[in-house]
Parts: structure tokens; sequence; C-alpha cells
């Protein structure tokens, strides 16, 4: 079979172009998580939450439930977090009763915050990494109580 050159190199182009769109598309994902990270948590700038949440939206629907209750906390939105800590739980993804029961301190729910931080501490050891997390959400939720989440974490 003789295949005609001139056909087959505009072809080759498209299909690099659908693969240009393809990286784009996850550099912009990408930049979104590293904008969060430094913005949001490290300098506690809160206008670039919808950094935040453009990420945990594109990695909830890869079902990535955990890391995108993550996000979703930092971007503000405490349902999104809550529903998708739920789905991870669900899926065994013990790590996410981090983010369930920071939720629930948000939601002054403090009985299920015991209950679920219990939980993760007893799954991962060592939390400690969790006073970082608790460091964002005071600037986040002016209703977060760190006293109360580092207190059933770390006494």
């Amino acid at each position: 079979m003789k295949i005609n050159r001139v056909l087959l190199i505009p072809f080759l182009g498209f299909l690099s172009l659908q693969a240009a769109e393809v990286s784009c598309s996850s550099c912009t994902i990408g930049k979104d998580m590293v904008k969060c990270d430094y913005y949001v948590v490290r300098k506690h700038n809160l206008k670039y939450q919808k950094n935040c949440l453009a990420y945990a939206k594109s990695i909830d629907t890869d079902g990535m439930h955990a890391k995108a209750a993550w996000y979703y906390l930092l971007g503000g939105d405490k349902d999104s977090a809550k529903r998708c800590s739920k789905k991870a739980l669900d899926m065994g993804q013990h790590y996410a009763s981090e983010y369930k029961g920071l939720v629930d301190i948000v939601e002054k729910n403090i009985k299920d915050a015991k209950k679920e931080l219990s939980f993760f501490k007893h799954k991962v050891k060592n939390v400690n990494y969790v006073k970082k997390d608790i460091e964002a959400l005071k600037y986040i939720y002016k209703d977060f109580d760190a006293k109360v989440a580092n207190e059933i974490l770390f006494k």
C-alpha cells in the first residue's frame, strides 16, 4: 500500500497540535496547583483560591477525591471538601479522614471531628505535617479553631 506523503504531513501536524493542546491543559492544571500551594498556603493570599478550586475540580473528575477534598478546603468550598472526603473514605483512602475532620472543625462539629481525626492518627502514625495544614486553614476560615485541631491531633 502506497501512502501519499502530501496527505500524511498535515495529518501528522494535526496529531502534534492535539498533543500540544493536551499538554497545555495539563500545564494549566499544574499551574493552578502551584499557585494554590504558594499563594494560599504559604502566603495566605486568598485571591488565589480560584486556582485551588480549579485544581480540585480537575482532579475530582479524575477520581482523586482525597486530594481534591484538600484543595476544595483551600479554595473555601467546605461542602465539596466534605463530599470528596466521604467519597474517598468510601474508597478506602483513610488519609481523607484528615480533611473530613478539619471540615467538621470548621462546621463546629467537634464530636465528629474527634472521631475522624482519631481514626486518621491511628492509620497515619506520623501526623506532624498536618500542623502546616492547620496553620493554612486559620487564614481561610475565620471560624476554624486551630486550638481544637491541635488538641485532637497532638495531645
